[in-house]
């Protein structure tokens, strides 16, 4: 729990000009108080409703939203601390701890989606840099299993008289089939690709020191694969030749790409964005 801000202190601030971030109201202050008094001596639910007040009196408390926020979180009721660490970040999102606490509340009650938009959010210059990326490898490989399962699900369920396995991999990802009908694989586990032939056999078609996590997978109309690299921000391109060149740069997680006539499509997850690329 963050520390106690008591009545005298906020008065004293509240005196200094505008210039002071904290200034807090006193009738605010009085209902945090009490909250923490209640928290120390295990009264939970009080605690809780005297947090409430005190964000009722002061909308702008801070403190009281994270401490509303950690004892949710302590009391496991995820979605109510979401809530309050939500408030936190509307008043300011460059507070990376409320940030990293978001997506790691998302990632436990299984929103990927969301969890990957705020972990997203923390870069290189952050200080939680490396929890964070080690969170998003986490999220990233939980969506993989999740979309695998649902996909297998949905088989089962629609067409499962049809259904057959073709093989296994490890971290199967992005599919491509090229013109002569030959399945591509990535494994976004190994850093690779495989190729599956028309008759089910498969074997290992490159596993280049380029490649770091691989995901989408797209062939144009010259059976030149394209590979976005999630780990590595960039996309890389293979010709028929098995030559890999880094085609693309600058490109924040790609996930998924398409093409289409002359132009590729490729989700930026990082950025929250689609990128258009006229190939020629």
């Amino acid at each position: 729990m963050k520390k106690l801000l008591t009545i005298l202190a906020l008065t004293l601030l509240l005196t200094t000009g505008a210039n002071c971030a904290l200034a807090y109201s006193t009738e605010g202050a009085m209902y945090y108080n009490e909250g923490l008094d209640f928290y120390s001596r295990g009264e939970y639910g009080k605690a809780i409703q005297s947090f409430k007040t005190a964000v009722e009196k002061d909308p702008d408390f801070v403190d009281a939203y994270y401490n509303l926020g950690s004892l949710y979180e302590f009391l496991k009721s995820n979605q109510s601390a979401i809530a309050a660490y939500s408030k936190i970040y509307q008043l300011d999102p460059n507070d990376k701890e409320t940030v990293y606490k978001l997506a790691e509340l998302y990632y436990k009650v299984g929103n990927t989606e969301r969890a990957l938009f705020y972990v997203n959010k923390i870069t290189e210059k952050d200080d939680m840099y490396a929890k964070a990326k080690s969170l998003k490898n986490q999220i990233v490989l939980t969506a993989q299993k999740a979309a695998a399962k649902n996909a297998l699900s949905t088989t089962n369920s629609a067409i499962a008289q049809n259904r057959s396995i073709v093989d296994k991999f490890s971290g199967p990802t992005g599919l491509a089939v090229d013109s002569k009908g030959v399945l591509y694989v990535a494994s976004y586990t190994d850093n690779c690709i495989y190729k599956v032939m028309p008759n089910g056999q498969s074997q290992l078609y490159t596993k280049n020191p380029a490649l770091g996590g691989p995901i989408g997978l797209a062939f144009d109309s010259m059976d030149n694969l394209y590979v976005a690299n999630y780990a590595k921000n960039n996309i890389l391109k293979i010709n028929k030749a098995g030559q890999v060149y880094t085609f693309m740069t600058n490109i924040t997680n790609p996930y998924y790409l398409i093409i289409k006539g002359n132009f590729m499509y490729i989700t930026e997850q990082g950025n929250n964005t689609v990128v258009r690329y006229k190939l020629y």
